[in-house]
């Protein structure tokens, strides 16, 4: 008798935690209909719901963590996006947003190590592969560069990939990859900052006329780009055109007026002025 008492509860446990499985999928379909109609608190709302029901339930976890982060609650973000990856650990797509979470909140180690996991779970996902690659550039560009390639290797016709491929060649010294892929990028689609790394790596091989047609289609397509302009100043000045470089410090100094560098920039247009008199 005692055996089938057993029996009857397991029965009952069993379909009351199927019932609250179905109740938490309710709420998280209804999370997801809100998050397509741009109702994001609805979202929260119903995802909290299938979270108070099923705590484990790492979609909840993932999802809600997505929308603080897209928030701005970063903290909020990084702990649910912890607990996606923590119930379903081969889940690459959590780590990589884990990763971005833990970038927004300046917690720059645990998001390389956070993408590196996402990284090694799907090695063909160019976004995961640009992503970590892209956090690299800064610290170690000779390791972002294989991150990068894979980006590229699996969509080579997108010009972010190359771009940014392009810069962490250039950080890292490789200067005939980094005008190979900046100007596949900028083959590509033009963009300002292309234009602009484009500028930087010309300067450093000391072709001057390249380097400032390139600085000046950067501040063509982008006016406010004062670093462009303050690069220009110097090789406007390198080819002996000193009105030219006179007008672009100014404009520097227009937008970075107190900036630490500003003073220089004043010196350098009296040394300007008193070089055409």
């Amino acid at each position: 008798m005692l055996r089938g008492m057993l029996a009857v509860i397991a029965v009952v446990l069993l379909l009351q935690g199927r019932a609250t499985a179905d109740e938490a999928a309710t709420y998280y379909h209804k999370a997801m209909a809100y998050k397509q109609q741009g109702k994001v608190d609805e979202a929260v709302r119903e995802l909290r719901r299938a979270l108070e029901l099923r705590p484990d339930y790492a979609a909840a976890h993932y999802s809600i963590g997505i929308l603080f982060r897209q928030r701005g609650e970063d903290q909020k973000a990084i702990h649910h996006l912890e607990r996606a990856t923590q119930i379903e650990p081969k889940a690459a797509q959590s780590y990589y947003s884990l990763g971005i979470a833990y970038q927004k909140a300046n917690r720059t180690e645990d998001a390389i190590k956070a993408l590196t996991t996402a990284a090694s779970l799907a090695p063909k996902d160019d976004q995961i592969q640009s992503g970590l690659g892209t956090l690299l550039i800064r610290k170690n560009p000779k390791q972002a560069i294989p991150h990068l390639l894979a980006a590229v290797n699996a969509k080579p016709g997108e010009a972010d990939y190359n771009a940014k491929l392009g810069l962490a060649y250039r950080k890292a010294n490789d200067l005939k990859n980094a005008e190979k892929y900046l100007l596949k990028a900028n083959g590509i689609k033009e963009e300002a900052a292309t234009c602009f790394d484009l500028g930087a790596l010309y300067r450093r091989l000391n072709k001057t006329d390249k380097a400032i047609e390139h600085y000046e289609a950067a501040v063509r397509m982008n006016p406010k780009m004062a670093d462009a302009y303050w690069d220009l100043g110097h090789m406007y000045a390198q080819a002996k055109r000193e009105d030219d470089a006179i007008e672009a410090f100014n404009k520097y100094l227009k937008l970075k007026g107190s900036s630490k560098d500003a003073g220089i920039a004043r010196k350098r247009i009296e040394e300007l002025k008193g070089r055409k008199k």
